[in-house]
């Protein structure tokens, strides 16, 4: 050895993609990439950072996955990939993964409690499904920004606000003080069924009030502005999905401004090694 440096080359240790174990050997060569298998799990994979039984590379599938609940189109994501990475996937592949990973990331992070506020403000909206007008309903933490709950509804009556106050409780675990929401009648008594005397109803009386519920008109207006590139959902379920996946995608991938460049999640004191769309598709193993 001289002046510190070894003259031995050093040996890189290779690991298993899904359970972390060094004991892998090798197991033929594909196109080209050393595959390798694990004694451990007995599960296969390539020295190529793509997930199991996938060519196109996590990093490539995650910043789909962002640039797709960013707003721009299947075909655009599509364009995006093959300009960038020369790698010509069409749009309807693109679509498979969105899906596939929406539903992974679903799985990964809604267990996670947030810790928020005693307030929270509900709303609902418009979208478009199929050529139908849907309503679609969500509540959101004041202090944190986390959105605890949406639902999606071919009516706008009580047992939709409790269906959306339910799912709220249940995902903060917890029964908040006051809970805001726009003039529309069936609120006070879909909260009332739910919480009882434990919360207390609020009605926003406009943006010129102290008390308002602009915060999520303002998610509502990003929201509707990235679905005009869906050029309406094609089902119900799929609609339900992509809703979960921007809420999912708000929530735990985007900082926000106002929360310091924090995302929701953070605020919320979650904790997950998850931070975005390319973890949860290097996870999903």
């Amino acid at each position: 050895m001289h002046g510190g440096h070894s003259h031995f080359a050093k040996y890189e240790v290779v690991v298993c993609k899904y359970c972390g174990s060094e004991d892998v050997v090798k197991y033929g060569v594909r196109d080209g990439v050393q595959d390798y298998i694990c004694r451990a799990c007995g599960r296969k994979f390539t020295a190529k950072d793509a997930p199991e039984g996938m060519q196109t590379p996590t990093e490539q599938i995650g910043s789909s996955l962002r640039m797709f609940y960013d707003g721009l189109s299947l075909s655009d994501v599509a364009r995006n990939l093959e300009q960038t990475y020369d790698n010509p996937v069409n749009a309807s592949t693109v679509y498979r993964w969105v899906i596939r990973f929406t539903l992974k990331a679903l799985n990964l992070l809604e267990p996670l409690k947030p810790q928020v506020s005693d307030t929270w403000v509900a709303d609902e909206t418009m979208v478009k499904v199929a050529g139908h007008s849907l309503w679609f309903w969500d509540v959101i933490d004041e202090d944190t920004r986390f959105l605890l709950a949406s639902h999606l509804s071919r009516t706008r009556g009580i047992g939709d606000v409790m269906t959306v106050m339910h799912r709220a409780s249940k995902r903060a675990g917890k029964t908040p003080k006051w809970i805001l929401s726009d003039s529309l009648g069936v609120y006070p008594d879909g909260i009332e069924r739910i919480f009882g005397a434990d919360a207390k109803h609020i009605q926003s009386r406009g943006f010129t009030e102290d008390i308002n519920i602009n915060l999520i008109e303002r998610f509502h207006g990003t929201l509707k502005e990235r679905i005009k590139v869906l050029r309406g959902f094609k089902t119900e379920d799929t609609a339900d999905l992509i809703l979960d996946g921007f809420l999912l995608n708000y929530n735990f991938f985007r900082p926000h401004m106002m929360l310091r460049n924090k995302t929701p999640a953070e605020v919320a004191g979650i904790k997950t090694l998850i931070k975005r769309w390319e973890d949860v598709v290097r996870h999903s193993g």
